[in-house]
């Protein structure tokens, strides 16, 4: 499945999407452009699209994000939560070292499994 929607933001703003992709153990969502306040809901609908099909391990893919904000941060924290209700695992994939730094600022590091950028 896939979801799209652009920003507002102007000229060179990059598309923002969240694909889903639902393998029989591991749900994958790849996370394009910028994830903000508007966009953050879809984040929420996508997990619980995931896990409600009965993934064992969520995977949310940083390669393509741009830029997230607070409301991206409380998804991922919600995501978390929502895994563990499923008993299922949730690994942030190539998170690049902005990203992490932010993650590291907040405390959210030691919540998740964190894989960086290669």
């Amino acid at each position: 499945m896939e979801n799209d929607g652009t920003t507002g933001r102007g000229a060179g703003t990059a598309i923002t999407r969240i694909e889903t992709d639902d393998g029989t153990e591991v749900g994958r969502i790849r996370l394009f452009g910028e994830i903000d306040h508007a966009e953050a809901g879809r984040l929420d609908e996508a997990v619980r699209e995931l896990l409600d099909k009965g993934v064992d391990r969520l995977v949310v893919d940083f390669a393509e994000l741009s830029f997230f904000d607070s409301a991206c941060l409380s998804a991922l924290v919600r995501a978390r939560a929502q895994a563990e209700d499923h008993e299922a695992a949730i690994v942030l994939e190539n998170v690049n070292r902005y990203a992490h730094r932010i993650l590291e600022l907040t405390g959210l590091t030691g919540a998740f499994t964190i894989k960086t950028e290669n």
